[in-house]
């Protein structure tokens, strides 16, 4: 039971990861894009324990990484996120949620992953212009929350 859970959710994040790459990367919005990776790594981490959640931040984070030529980026800031929020995650999964009140969660999540992914991308001056970075910041939050909103809603 446990390795076709296994190999279930692996499937799972490879196609929300193509989906990532082939249909969202070119779907920007003031040059910020949603990321169904990082919903599909939040709703990992009311379904399994840490270690595998970490361990599946880090896989998914170096694979989009490998994908879009960001090495390293997604890695650690998903990683990291999901070391720092997964007992808050865990602890709220156990509640039923109205739509507005996962827009939130997925909002902050998505803001602090962005936080991070723009730390970082400044040893490595990336993002160099401070437009574009506010515009990760905010707008590829927001995206992303709503991209949760929505699969949330559909999951119901």
């Amino acid at each position: 039971m446990r390795r076709e859970a296994n190999i279930r959710d692996l499937a799972i994040g490879l196609l929300l990861l193509a989906i990532q790459v082939v249909l969202l990367r070119h779907l920007q919005i003031f040059g910020a894009e949603g990321d169904l990776v990082l919903v599909y790594l939040l709703w990992i981490c009311t379904r399994r324990n840490r270690t595998e959640a970490i361990l599946y931040a880090a896989l998914f984070g170096l694979l989009q990484d490998g994908l879009t030529d960001l090495w390293g980026l997604h890695t650690f800031s998903k990683t990291l996120l999901i070391f720092f929020v997964y007992n808050y995650l865990n602890k709220v999964s156990e509640n039923r949620f109205l739509v507005w009140q996962v827009f939130l969660i997925v909002l902050v999540m998505a803001f602090f992953h962005n936080l991070i992914l723009i730390f970082l991308s400044g040893f490595t001056e990336l993002y160099s212009s401070s437009w574009l970075t506010w515009s990760i910041l905010l707008v590829g939050s927001l995206y992303t929350a709503l991209i949760g909103s929505f699969l949330y809603l559909i999951k119901q």
